[in-house]
């Protein structure tokens, strides 16, 4: 059972890939082989607590604590809806709410006592090669899409993904286009999404190096090429979200690590101009796109508000978008207009908030926004606690020391992608993300001295 539990487990991550791909629909819910091994899952935690009597190891910690309150004052943000809304709003509010719980139920399987932290370094192993080959793919959609060769683009047969928007049939992905350059996609829909991605890739490649001087990868060359791949990708996605992120990431490095590992981080920054300007550089000659003067506009752009914006920047539309969320918020600032009903607000032009933070903030209300936001510092802070606790000890082994130490780094990504974009509480990715930093602190909650609560006994 065990073994089965964390096999089904671990394919969640990888099934993820696949949510362009529905097998079936349920209303407008494209079903994938996500849902299947999730569901299955699900099944297997349910059947370990009653009837093998299996446990669930809760412990008692800031970020448990707030993730139950949180979900249980969730119930109240129904209100607005039952008292105000007409048929559609209740009907999409109880779709959504539903949902909701059904996505963060996920949490609820990194408490049994049956999955265990090799589990999430074999996941984080096979993650590094798929991204590597996703990047591999992306890098070669830039020329694939100037020059018209094959598979410049993917098709997606999921119509849930562009819900409420009455789409039928295939959908194609979406990029802006600079000239003859798009930014890359990969296989996701859009390229904020495989930048995302890649900042998950640099923290499996790179944190674990600095911190051990071992990396997830065996062999120096190997992580050199893999790490060299991450950046032309990332570059490549032209995302404020991701190059946001990496300096986050190295703000942090250069905060929590010890002093020598600031010559190893000076040669990751030294590595990654050189790819930059090579890359730009093969961009002007082929492609005659200075993306990196592309980079200094849209970085301008932010810093005078929109002032001097570019075809295909987002940066207004989602400062003005955020502006009517807060709006709409103080029509109903103590639960909200309820889940999934930003899109039904006459103030509000988009069907969902483009960020995180402030969906919560609208649609459930200030006492869930506080609580949202204070779950995800107690994320951060806890792990970061944890890994100074292990990292000059012998008490956990070295590759469960990795999986402690890339926690706080995880951590701080979804901070900044909750704060400044994505609209994710309601989706699998969210979660699945958290769920490093989630599993780190229930499972190492002995150092730092949490009290447990366990729920469920074993067979005499």
């Amino acid at each position: 059972m065990e073994k089965l539990y964390n096999i089904s487990f671990g394919l969640t991550f990888f099934t993820q890939f696949l949510f362009g791909w529905a097998i079936f629909f349920i209303l407008n819910y494209g079903v994938t082989s996500l849902d299947f091994n999730v569901l299955f899952s699900y099944t297997l935690l349910l059947i370990s607590i009653f009837f093998m009597k299996k446990k669930l190891q809760i412990a008692i910690n800031y970020p448990n604590v707030l993730f139950l309150t949180f979900n249980t004052l969730l119930i109240f943000t129904m209100l607005n809806p039952i008292l105000n809304g007409d048929t559609a709003q209740i009907t999409q509010n109880i779709k959504s709410t539903l949902h909701y719980y059904y996505i963060i139920f996920y949490i609820f399987l990194l408490y049994s006592e049956l999955l265990k932290p090799k589990t999430f370094i074999y996941i984080i192993k096979g993650l590094i090669w798929i991204l590597f080959i996703f990047d591999l793919y992306g890098i070669y959609q830039l020329f694939a899409r100037a020059l018209g060769l094959p598979f410049g683009w993917l098709e997606y047969s999921n119509t849930s993904i562009m819900s409420r928007l009455e789409i039928v049939g295939n959908i194609q992905q979406t990029t802006i286009g600079f000239g003859s350059f798009y930014r890359v996609n990969s296989i996701f829909v859009e390229p904020s999404v495989l930048a995302s991605f890649n900042i998950f890739l640099f923290i499996f490649l790179v944190i674990p190096w600095i911190q051990h001087r071992s990396s997830f990868v065996k062999g120096n060359k190997l992580l050199i090429l893999f790490v060299s791949v991450c950046l032309i990708a990332l570059f490549l996605t032209y995302s404020m979200t991701g190059l946001a992120s990496l300096l986050g990431v190295l703000l942090l490095v250069f905060f929590l690590e010890y002093f020598e590992s600031y010559k190893f981080i000076f040669k990751i920054i030294l590595i990654g101009i050189v790819i930059i300007i090579v890359s730009n550089l093969l961009m002007i000659e082929l492609f005659g796109i200075d993306l990196l003067k592309l980079f200094f506009i849209r970085v301008e752009n932010i810093f005078t508000l929109g002032s001097d914006e570019m075809g295909g920047e987002s940066f207004t539309t989602r400062l003005n978008n955020t502006l009517a969320t807060i709006s709409i918020w103080a029509q109903n600032p103590l639960f909200g207009v309820g889940l999934g009903l930003l899109g039904y607000q006459k103030e509000f032009v988009a069907l969902f908030s483009d960020t995180t933070i402030f969906s919560v903030l609208a649609e459930c209300g200030i006492f869930n926004f506080i609580i949202f936001n204070a779950l995800l510092y107690s994320l951060l802070f806890g792990s970061i606690k944890l890994y100074k606790i292990v990292r000059a000890s012998n008490l956990v082994p070295v590759e469960e020391k990795k999986l402690i130490g890339i926690a706080p780094y995880i951590a701080l990504f979804e901070i900044i992608r909750c704060s400044f974009t994505a609209n994710i509480l309601i989706y699998f990715i969210l979660w699945m993300d958290l769920s490093f930093v989630f599993f780190v602190l229930n499972y190492y909650s002995h150092l730092l001295r949490n009290k447990t609560l366990i729920i469920g006994s074993k067979k005499d």
